[in-house]
Parts: C-alpha cells; sequence; structure tokens
C-alpha cells in the first residue's frame, strides 16, 4: 500500500490513500485521537482518500502511523 504525504510551508499536510484500504489508517487516527479532514478525489480512474491535518498535528506522528499500518509512503514539500 503507497501513500502520499504532501507538506505544505505553514506546517499544514495531506495524506493521500486509496480509498480502498484508507479504513485502517482512519482506524488507527481515530485510536490515537487525531482528527482530520477527509475529502474524497479521483486520480488516474482510482478513488482516493485526502486527510487533511493542521499544524497542530506532527507529521513525524502521521508518518509513524503510516508504518504501523503497513503503507509506504513519500513526503514531498509545496509551496
Amino acid at each position: 500500500m503507497t501513500a502520499t504525504v504532501l507538506q505544505k510551508k505553514d506546517h499544514t499536510f495531506t495524506v493521500s490513500i486509496l480509498a480502498t484500504t484508507a479504513q485502517q489508517f482512519r482506524s488507527e487516527l481515530r485510536g490515537e485521537g487525531i482528527k482530520a479532514d477527509e475529502t474524497t478525489t479521483q486520480e488516474e480512474g482510482k478513488e482516493l482518500i485526502a486527510f487533511s491535518f493542521n499544524s497542530k498535528v506532527a507529521i513525524e506522528e502521521i508518518e509513524k502511523l503510516l508504518e504501523l499500518v503497513g503503507y509506504n509512503f513519500t513526503t514531498s514539500q509545496i509551496a
């Protein structure tokens, strides 16, 4: 499973995951008490869930959760 992490300069970030595999990540977030806005998008014919986090959530904490649930991920910074 692969996730894409996009970090903005204002320290907010988004994690995009295939919708069919997002439930496990969503459950881990809830278990840790972490809130995220969710948006469904289409990319290359695949449905993705984008989880958006504010600057109060540490990106390292989310990357740790991604590893815990078995996601490979890439982190990119955007403007």
